[in-house]
């Protein structure tokens, strides 16, 4: 895989990322082919507050058939999803697509108040609904079954009075 990333203070305020990944081999004694993107750009405001805006768009292959020997779900090698596909932790990089718009202002140098809302389908429908742990299925196997599984709000708010220490409080509803 690759991953690429554009700073904001070298681009006006305007920033990128992009995180790129194809799997091949085993698991279990199945044949594994795999892959996952990720793709975001934003701008960050010059103003008090410094407010930021952000889109992004996740992907991870399912498996379009779970009795063929092979397996084309992704797998999720380090699942701490936790701040990746909303806090309440319903998913993991495995066969998913997901829609991201994010919306953080900063008060205080040390304090910071952030607005998400994710979407969320599931990549494949032969395949099932994991987990941020990624080995837990929120829904089996449901073939036929519509793809798109719900969306999750998020605000949080960060305090940060050291660079050592840092406390969070936030608020999540899955729609």
């Amino acid at each position: 895989g690759t991953r690429i990333k554009g700073d904001p203070k070298k681009l006006h305020g305007w920033e990128y990322e992009g995180e790129f990944a194809f799997q091949a081999g085993q698991v279990s004694n199945l044949d594994l082919t795999a892959f996952a993107a990720y793709i975001g750009g934003g701008y960050n405001f010059d103003s008090p507050w410094t407010p930021r805006l952000f889109l992004e768009y996740n992907f991870a292959s399912g498996d379009h058939n779970a009795t063929d020997g092979n397996i084309e779900t992704f797998q999720n090698l380090f699942p701490s999803n936790h701040k990746f596909y909303g806090y309440m932790d319903l998913f993991s990089w495995q066969n998913l697509q997901n829609v991201l718009a994010s919306f953080r202002v900063k008060p205080t140098k040390q304090t910071s108040i952030q607005l998400d809302y994710n979407a969320f389908w599931l990549a494949n429908t032969n395949d099932a609904w994991y987990r941020a742990n990624g080995t837990t299925r929120v829904r089996p196997i449901t073939p036929g079954a519509p793809n798109y599984v719900g969306s999750e709000i998020d605000l949080t708010g960060t305090y940060q009075p050291f660079k050592f220490l840092g406390f969070q409080v936030g608020y999540s509803h899955f729609i």
